[in-house]
């Protein structure tokens, strides 16, 4: 797969070993779209991925492109959030959050260029290709890769960052399924929640309503069964903002519409027409949003055995209510990448590879995973702190509980700013070198 996941493997690959006519490794990208586009708007690089990108060089690149009142290098303790009870005529503040880094929002479009410019030219990329079913050759030396386009091909380890609905994840717990149990079903589920997406002219924003807060400052709008996240990309010239409205009680049912599909404004405004002006300011501009139907998939127990591994959303699709996804996938692909680089440089096998990936990375994946569900829930006064809020606009929702609210979201989130992953990754290589003097003591 071609998306962040799949490209900042091949980048960090690309950074960490000689990928030439010498043939130390070869990589081969295979991206199941005609062109690799990015479907979708707005992404958030919280300090633990932004870190990343700037250990493989990408921090010049992507800086010019952040909107004013983001500053990669601030270390000091700034707004990256705020987040509104919403749902009234009159809102409420309920958190501001403020750490020390940034989460920096970019175009996903501008995330892909700057990746693709940085991969080595070595790096060949097969469009067209959508991966049909794979199969372990019998002596598992390699892959036997079978697409929809009648080709073929074969590889020493098969990287799935093939997305939601991955084919790789698929056929990986199929086959790992014990004799005589059922794989358990990992198609993507409905979350209940659709997300009306879109992107408003600045200009327009600023226009009708000067000074609003949505164009320098991240927010998140509460509101029972409902919430909308708000923020400046492409250096402020535009709002991505993204509405979501749920019905809880669908959560893990199949839907069987389009996946997303575009609506009129019509669509989205009388769902906050009692909402606080500045967030009816917004929507109004939301002239042709696409609706997307939220799917996640449930927590996998293994992303990786043998020669197959699963990164991204292949591995841990989740609700995008942390705005973590894209992040999660770029933790995948760096830790490994430094797997993979060590393991050509001394002859590692490759399940000591999977073994570790998935020791360090399943946990944690899987962690954030629930975390962003639980987050959707919190947004919408559905936590089990807040069952008691049954109607929108609810305005006897007190002070104290609003802030109650805010340091659950706070304490839910705290690792996307408090921790790195660059712990992960020294975990990770301390096991590899673990393995490896196990596996010269048994030599």
């Amino acid at each position: 797969g071609g998306g962040i996941g799949g490209l900042t493997l091949a980048v960090a690959l690309s950074h960490l070993l000689p990928i030439d006519s010498n043939n130390v490794i070869e990589i081969e990208i295979y991206e199941a779209a005609p062109e690799l586009t990015q479907v979708g708007a707005g992404i958030t690089l919280w300090p633990r991925a932004w870190n990343i990108f700037k250990n493989l060089g990408l921090e010049a690149a992507l800086a010019r492109h952040l909107s004013p009142g983001q500053d990669h290098q601030n270390k000091e303790p700034h707004l990256a959030f705020q987040f509104r009870k919403s749902d009234q005529e009159k809102g409420a503040s309920i958190h501001d959050l403020v750490f020390a880094g940034s989460a920096l929002s970019f175009h996903r479009a501008v995330v892909q260029d700057v990746l693709l410019k940085h991969l080595s030219p070595s790096i060949r990329c097969q469009l067209s290709s959508r991966l049909l079913t794979y199969k372990e050759l019998d002596d598992s030396s390699s892959i036997e890769l079978f697409f929809e386009n009648g080709t073929t091909a074969t590889c020493d380890i098969l990287l799935g960052a093939d997305g939601l609905k991955s084919v790789v994840r698929k056929h990986f717990v199929a086959a790992h399924a014990l004799p005589g149990q059922v794989a358990p079903n990992t198609d993507p589920v409905w979350s209940g929640t659709f997300a009306y997406r879109y992107m408003i002219d600045s200009k327009l924003v600023a226009e009708e309503m000067p000074g609003h807060r949505a164009l320098t400052t991240p927010v998140i709008y509460c509101g029972k069964n409902k919430h909308v996240v708000a923020y400046p990309i492409l250096q402020g010239r535009v709002v991505n903002i993204a509405a979501y409205v749920s019905e809880p009680h669908k959560e893990g049912t199949l839907y069987e519409g389009p996946a997303f599909v575009d609506v009129a404004k019509e669509d989205v405004v009388p769902f906050f027409s009692a909402w606080e002006e500045e967030l009816r300011v917004l929507v109004q501009h939301m002239d042709k949003p696409s609706r997307w139907a939220i799917h996640a998939i449930a927590p996998l127990e293994s992303y990786a055995s043998g020669p197959v591994t699963l990164l991204g959303d292949a591995a841990h699709a989740m609700t995008p209510h942390q705005g973590n996804g894209a992040g999660q996938a770029i933790e995948d692909a760096y830790i490994l990448a430094h797997l993979i680089a060590k393991a050509v440089r001394t002859n590692i096998p490759i399940s000591s590879i999977t073994e570790v990936y998935n020791a360090i990375r399943q946990p944690f994946g899987n962690l954030v995973q629930n975390a962003s569900r639980t987050h959707g829930l919190l947004y919408e006064f559905n936590a089990s702190h807040f069952e008691d809020v049954k109607e929108e606009g609810d305005v006897s929702v007190r002070p104290d509980r609003l802030r109650e609210l805010g340091e659950l979201i706070t304490s839910e989130w705290e690792y996307a700013w408090s921790t790195s992953a660059e712990g992960d990754l020294q975990k990770a290589l301390a096991m590899l070198e673990q393995q490896m003097a196990a596996s010269q003591s048994d030599g």
